[in-house]
């Protein structure tokens, strides 16, 4: 076949390979007559079709990433276009392939600059396709970087290789797809079900944010060996912001992306889609999951008779369809009015929400009346009976049981009214956000260019007018916008859902209520986070005082405002540390582990400020082990920072950086300010413990951002900067440390006195390093004084400043007095590089006061305890400062022939740790070295 004989069918490849998807599914004798059933615009692409069949008739293709025939024989296949094992496609190298599809191919690969360990999924386009599969990637990495949940396929990296093909990074996963993993493992109809609710946990997530996955079916749901669901491809979801609500490429030449077998009624009939027809995709894909059969039973199995069967063709019963008899008795009843209610052909019918259809298949698991039956007495009666049979039998009161069963039962019934109620007026006012940008609107330009935001906006000033007399409505729909305005990072805006929350919770149910009390902890949690702690802590003050009344000591309430206490009490680390114990407590006794991980977080954070670092690394630990039990893997990055911070204060930098790499290949799945937070946090590593050259490599490729993000990024750009202008200070390049410096504090949002008194003391360090101590005056006395009642830790970085400003000022002997009266505090904070880091800073004193005998006797007993340590590399500084006060302290005792080879040594070293052209210690040893070489030659000189 060649390529003139296809080429005319070039612009309609989208349209031609998703039919084709449909022509492969089906039998090869059964593909003919599918064919001639091609009818409309399909039927003009039945000659592409039939060439392509004949020529690879033998090939599934029941989705985009399973193989496609190639268009030619003669055609180069991807390794000719340069794609093979071993191929370089941006940062990642390519291992082998995994699928392919009409669009593109999808490849196992790894990053070969060494920055992250990890296999990715790779996408990359056929070139065949240009700009059709850069769009619906480009689509692809916007949604996938909103999205966040343990069951969703991670996006890691985006962007366009040597070529110019774009390529996205996902999450690699080892997995079955779902209907695969049933068959071959053959678990249980609970364990199916809650396979299921891992998937709708996803899709759930996914709506919350306004994104519809539109293509669900088996292939995109992959089962792990540890029984965890993964779902993908969200390449042709639809992102209800901005103009991507309009007709993309995909759609305007006819191919439409979606798998029929799947597809909702209203997909089918070209209608406005939203969450309802994920609902309706979900519940084929678990009809299949649980019967172990499709819903529609065709004669001919055409595509177009499968069209008319999803449209107008109502379904039998999974229980009839199961060719297993156990299976269908277990599927009779209550699975089958669930899966039929999911699968009605009006989405309204449907139910509400994909939470909604979770917690119905919840219901079955635990045995009570599920939402798609009717409410009737009798019904829900038989329900309590049969959960509590044991307790009835022993009872032997059968029917009274049954009598109080039916008490039960009608208030279950009425609160499952409610309930539905609740649903309902959700689901109805979620969709009338989603549809209020459709091409449906009066104004449908318009419409179509509403972003996400004003979106939320325009439904937060909705919600009190047209749900007044659906108040638990309210109540969910103020949470969820909270959730999504806090994910947009407005948190002003979720501040005021949450305080809206408390109003009409604390109105319907009262201030004690669990609902009012779990909306008081939210809005404190955010005046923290907008830096308003004392009305933080006078709202979180005023629930705890009410949750005392409720006498309840150690439940999960309590423990919410505990450790929304010990987190709000920043300049109080002692009461910090007391909430913190409570709350990590009552998290501990009751294995409160998915909503305890804060509580464990909080006292890792308060035990480290008040100095009980083996309290803080053990909590931080368990945090850990509870993130990864529970999944929540999005909290990940910022514990493992916390704990990388108390190793550091431990000693154990080894494992610190270890941490720290492993925090950021965690903040990296977000996409989000927790990558930069993350490795920022590694640069400051870096530089605290002298890894100069690591520290500026890491700092580096963030300043951009940091320049770019300052109005949106808190302190975090400030941050970045100013740790930035500090390790090039170290590093010997004052000039450009203090531009940094002076830079970070234009970037500070707002400057808190300790923030700003570590800047101060900087830019007083880089006056003293270039020959202006007199400048540096002004600076250090500010630093002093903003940092008087800040912590130990800045307290004493603003000490070595001020001592190095006496030294250039000619009061060596002020500075060595004041090094001895402030000696550290003793505790588990006196590691070795930590004295060493004193011992150096000691010899410097005593050589710039003259005493050159004590100065090298401490050098040389610093060089001493260096040598005993097994790891050496984050002792460069203080081993080239030590060299340098043993081979200068030689040189000031006339000892110059020992003091020549040392001070080699020192420069040596210096050149390595230091920048040999602007440091000024450098400096300092070259001169020494030549006034040693000097000396020598007189020396010689005068002996000759």
């Amino acid at each position: 076949m060649s390529a003139t004989g296809l080429s005319r069918f070039s612009d309609q490849w989208p349209a031609i390979s998703a039919l084709l998807d449909e022509a492969l599914a089906l039998p090869v004798a059964e593909q003919g007559v599918w064919l001639d059933s091609l009818v409309g615009e399909r039927a003009a692409h039945r000659q592409a079709l039939s060439l392509l069949l004949r020529y690879r008739s033998g090939i599934e293709t029941g989705s985009f990433l399973n193989e496609l025939p190639a268009l030619d024989a003669g055609a180069p296949a991807p390794a000719a276009e340069g794609l093979g094992p071993g191929s370089q496609v941006g940062a990642y190298r390519l291992i082998s392939e995994i699928a392919s599809g009409g669009m593109g191919t999808v490849w196992l690969a790894e990053r070969s600059d060494g920055l992250i360990k990890r296999h990715v999924a790779l996408k990359l386009p056929r070139n065949v396709w240009g700009n059709v599969f850069a769009e619906r990637l480009d689509r692809e990495r916007d949604i996938l970087a909103a999205l966040e949940h343990e069951h969703i396929a991670r996006l890691y990296d985006a962007g366009i290789d040597a070529q110019g093909r774009p390529f996205l990074a996902m999450e690699y996963v080892e997995g079955e797809s779902i209907d695969v993993y049933c068959r071959q493992h053959g678990p249980s109809l609970g364990e199916r079900v809650a396979l299921l609710q891992q998937v709708m946990a996803a899709v759930a997530h996914a709506h919350a944010r306004l994104v519809v996955h539109r293509d669900l079916k088996p292939s995109n749901i992959l089962v792990t060996p540890q029984g965890q669901v993964k779902l993908l491809d969200f390449g042709i979801a639809k992102l209800l912001e901005g103009d991507r609500t309009r007709d993309t490429e995909l759609t305007q030449m006819q191919g439409r992306a979606l798998t029929l077998d799947f597809a909702s009624p209203e997909q089918i009939r070209g209608e406005p889609i939203g969450t309802a027809s994920d609902v309706y995709s979900l519940a084929v894909v678990a009809y299949e999951v649980l019967a172990g059969a499709r819903p529609y039973r065709l004669k001919r199995a055409s595509a177009a008779e499968l069209e008319e069967a999803i449209a107008s063709v109502e379904p039998p019963r999974a229980s009839q369809s199961a060719p297993d008899p156990r299976v269908a008795r277990q599927l009779r009843g209550d699975l089958d009015s669930i899966l039929n209610k999911a699968l009605k052909k009006e989405a309204g019918k449907r139910y509400a929400t994909m939470d909604a259809f979770a917690q119905d298949l919840q219901r079955w698991r635990e045995g009570k009346p599920v939402e798609a039956r009717p409410d009737g007495v009798g019904y829900r009666a038989v329900k309590f009976v049969a959960r509590y049979r044991l307790q009835v039998a022993a009872a032997g009161v059968v029917v009274l049981a049954l009598v109080g069963g039916a008490a039960v039962a009608i208030w279950q019934a009425r609160q499952a009214q409610r309930a539905a109620v609740t649903a309902e007026a959700v689901q109805g006012f979620i969709e009338s956000v989603f549809n209020a940008n459709t091409s449906d609107q009066a104004d449908p330009e318009a419409a179509q260019a509403t972003t996400a935001r004003q979106l939320l906006d325009r439904g937060a000033e909705r919600v009190d007018q047209e749900l007044a007399s659906a108040p638990e409505a309210q109540l969910r729909l103020y949470k969820l916008m909270a959730e999504m305005y806090v994910g947009m990072a407005v948190t002003d805006r979720a501040l005021e859902m949450e305080q809206r929350s408390l109003a009409l919770a604390t109105r319907l149910y009262g201030e004690h209520s669990e609902t009012a009390l779990r909306a008081a902890v939210e809005i404190g949690l955010d005046l923290e986070s907008l830096g308003r702690w004392e009305e933080a802590l006078a709202v979180l003050l005023k629930a705890d005082a009410a949750a005392s009344s409720r006498h309840r000591d150690e439940d999960e309430v309590r423990m919410l405002i505990d450790a929304a206490l010990g987190t709000t009490y920043k300049n109080d680390p002692a009461k910090a540390l007391e909430w913190s114990r409570r709350a990590a407590a009552i998290a501990r006794a009751h294995q409160l582990r998915a909503t305890g991980i804060d509580a464990m977080y909080s006292l890792g954070e308060a035990a480290r400020k008040t100095g009980n670092l083996k309290e803080a690394s053990e909590a931080l630990q368990e945090a850990v082990r509870w993130i990864e039990l529970e999944g929540k893997t999005g909290e990940m990055a910022i514990v493992l920072s916390q704990l990388a911070a108390v190793q550091n204060d431990l000693g154990q930098l080894d494992a610190a950086v270890t941490t720290l790499k492993r925090a950021i290949e965690f903040a990296d799945r977000k996409n989000d300010i927790a990558g930069h937070a993350a490795r920022f946090k590694l640069a400051r590593f870096y530089y605290e413990n002298r890894l100069l050259r690591e520290a500026l490599e890491a700092a580096e490729p963030e300043l951009a951002w940091a320049r770019t993000t300052a109005d949106s990024g808190g302190d975090l750009p400030s941050a970045v900067m100013g740790n930035y202008g500090r390790a090039l200070l170290a590093y010997g390049d004052a000039k450009r440390g203090l531009k940094a410096i002076e830079e970070s504090q234009v970037l500070m949002p707002h400057a808190t006195e300790g923030r700003i008194g570590l800047l101060l003391a900087a830019q007083a360090d880089a006056l003293v390093a270039l020959g202006q101590p007199q400048q540096a005056r002004s600076y250090v006395e500010r630093a002093v004084a903003s940092t008087a009642n800040a912590g130990d830790r800045t307290v004493e970085m603003v000490r070595v400043v001020q001592r190095r400003y006496w030294v250039a000022s000619g009061q060596a002997e002020q500075a060595l007095q004041d090094f001895r009266v402030h000696p550290p505090k003793p505790g588990e904070t006196d590691t070795a590089s930590l004295r060493l880091r004193r011992q150096a800073e000691e010899a410097e004193l005593l050589l710039a006061c003259g005493r050159a005998s004590e100065a090298g006797t401490v050098a040389a007993e610093g060089l001493a305890a260096l040598e005993r340590l097994p790891e050496r590399r984050f002792e460069r500084d203080a081993q080239a400062r030590l060299t340098a006060v043993r081979g200068q302290a030689l040189l000031q005792q006339g000892r110059v022939a020992d003091a020549q080879p040392v001070l080699e040594q020192a420069l040596a070293l210096h050149v390595r740790q230091y920048d040999p052209e602007r440091s000024a210690a450098t400096a300092r040893v070259r001169q020494a070295l030549a006034d040693a070489q000097r000396q020598a030659a007189e020396l010689t000189t005068h002996r000759q």
